[in-house]
């Protein structure tokens, strides 16, 4: 469903448990999207498609992928300011990857304090705590929205990043052909400018 169809009144209709399930489906859903668009950033930065690209991506954590992107961002985009804004948005679907870590690894039912999800979050790294997570309605749907606006904007960068690289690479070819042109010979170093006997 379209994030402008996503309404309070499309989940208000529904009873309370399948409110729930269609919440967290709405939001894993969204966040699925997101992912994908990280694995055709990484296909197009590493140049991989079909079974590659499938094998490669099925074979790495969300975390892991974003680790990478950053990485080959810092080393193959030029433009600074571009790589830092794509790095800060990467640092924010680091953020959603943990927050889909819990939606989709913590049981939950029908909130009994607002009109959404309650998660039964458990936490035992240290110490034993039950930390309270309940998402209305307007929560969940601003966690999508805010998905949806990250992944725009990556795919804006991505765009971006690509004209860059095609602007460079006619650079580079435009000069080799005018250094071809202009010095010939082997391995471009020029013809000798006299005869050999």
């Amino acid at each position: 469903m379209p994030a402008s169809q996503l309404d309070n009144s499309a989940f208000l209709s529904l009873e309370p448990h399948i409110r729930a399930s269609a919440l967290v489906g709405s939001f894993m859903g969204h966040f699925a999207l997101l992912e994908s668009g990280i694995n055709a950033a990484l296909e197009q930065i590493l140049e991989i498609k079909g079974a590659r690209s499938l094998i490669v991506m099925r074979n790495m954590q969300f975390d892991d992928k974003i680790k990478t992107l950053k990485s080959l961002v810092d080393f193959f985009v030029y433009d600074r300011i571009q790589a830092t804004t794509f790095c800060s948005l990467a640092n924010r679907c680091r953020d959603f990857g943990a927050t889909r870590n819990v939606v989709a690894h913590t049981p939950f039912v029908a909130s009994d304090i607002s009109d959404g999800v309650k998660f039964l979050v458990v936490s035992a790294t240290s110490t034993l705590t039950m930390p309270e997570m309940d998402w209305s309605i307007d929560e969940t749907l601003s966690q999508i929205d805010g998905i949806l606006k990250l992944d725009m904007a990556l795919r804006t960068i991505e765009q971006q990043m690509s004209l860059q690289r095609i602007a460079k690479a006619l650079i580079e070819s435009a000069d080799q052909d005018f250094a071809r042109s202009k010095l010939g010979g082997l391995f471009g170093l020029g013809s000798p400018p006299y005869q050999v006997d």
